[in-house]
């Protein structure tokens, strides 16, 4: 084959690539294994060819099926719903709204909420939220990340940051599910999904695959495009084939994370970025392009590529600033989700 067509820019080169691959996937091999051993050069051939063996985007918000659960999961699909608005505080009045709303319909469907949150600066996001009807003591609040480290450290826990910031305030009905407060990230992991899969579906739906669906999942993203402790170029990113949660040993001490297919799954995924400062003028705006808009990126090298078409991305105008979009607004935002 390579003797054949010695250059990359050939056209039989890129139509043999495209067979063989294609090949690849009737046989019924993942995407995973795909890019396991395909080369750097041919990796950016299937980028050139945009992705052409990639299912077609949905036009409505789909949730995977696990006969496709692969492709689906592990692409960058294009984003449809991206919204900036103009100040930080536009971006946190629309988070609060959609908290509020998607809490109102969960409970007026089936009693409950079930919400998923992050750390980092969506806790801030939250700290300014009071509720405006009793949601909470219908709430039930799993992490889309976490450290594998004691639950009331502060300095480290997403959970005690909580509390510290609004869950306190919003009463002690909350369900919060905690981790165990060890530093071992396979237990922890173990453990945490032993808790959600304990829970019936009134409380945390599933889907026809047996994925949980959270009611919403508020995600944030790195500026290296992690997303809950899901990191570029790691296996917890491969971890899509039935697994509710993953231990995560990028950083020490460990942590556990959401798997990516429970984060495509949510009824709402809502990821935000809003705030500058001297160090970064313009937040996260070169992150949050390559995770929204790059071509060149995938969901192994910038994890929340893989949440394109499944979030709803909410940015304000430093943060949206690499992008060439319009203006939107708040209602528009809120519509979306």
């Amino acid at each position: 084959f390579f003797l054949l067509c010695p250059s990359s820019e050939s056209p039989m080169y890129f139509t043999m690539v495209r067979s063989i691959v294609q090949l690849l996937f009737v046989l019924g091999n993942s995407s995973i294994g795909i890019h396991a051993f395909l080369t750097p050069q041919l990796r950016n051939v299937l980028i050139r060819t945009k992705n052409v063996v990639a299912p077609t985007s949905p036009s409505t918000h789909a949730t995977p099926s696990s006969s496709t659960s692969t492709s689906s999961a592990l692409r960058a699909a294009p984003a449809r719903k991206v919204h900036i608005l103009p100040t930080e505080s536009d971006v946190t009045s629309a988070v609060h709204r959609i908290v509020e709303n998607s809490a109102k319909s969960a409970i007026d469907d089936r009693g409950h909420f079930a919400l998923a949150i992050p750390g980092g600066s969506v806790l801030k996001v939250l700290s300014t939220l009071e509720p405006s009807f009793d949601w909470p003591s219908k709430t039930t609040l799993a992490f889309v990340n976490h450290k594998c480290v004691s639950t009331d450290d502060v300095a480290s826990a997403i959970e005690a940051q909580a509390r510290e910031k609004f869950l306190d305030r919003w009463g002690t009905d909350v369900n919060v599910i905690s981790l165990g407060g060890s530093s071992d990230g396979h237990a922890e992991a173990t453990g945490y999904e032993s808790k959600l899969r304990g829970f019936s579906e009134t409380t945390l739906p599933r889907d026809g695959d047996g994925f949980p669906v959270f009611d919403l999942a508020l995600v944030g993203v790195g500026d290296d495009g992690h997303i809950g402790s899901l990191y570029p170029n790691r296996d917890e990113i491969d971890a899509i084939d039935g697994p509710w949660i993953v231990a995560a040993f990028a950083k020490d001490p460990p942590g556990i994370s959401l798997t990516l297919p429970v984060m495509q799954r949510a009824r709402a995924t809502v990821i935000s970025a809003a705030g500058k400062s001297i160090k970064y003028p313009n937040g996260k705006a070169e992150a949050m392009r390559l995770a929204v808009a790059d071509e060149g990126v995938t969901p192994r090298d910038f994890p929340a590529s893989a949440l394109r078409e499944y979030a709803v991305w909410i940015f304000d105008e430093p943060n949206g600033s690499e992008m060439d979009l319009e203006l939107s607004t708040v209602e528009k935002a809120v519509a979306d989700a």
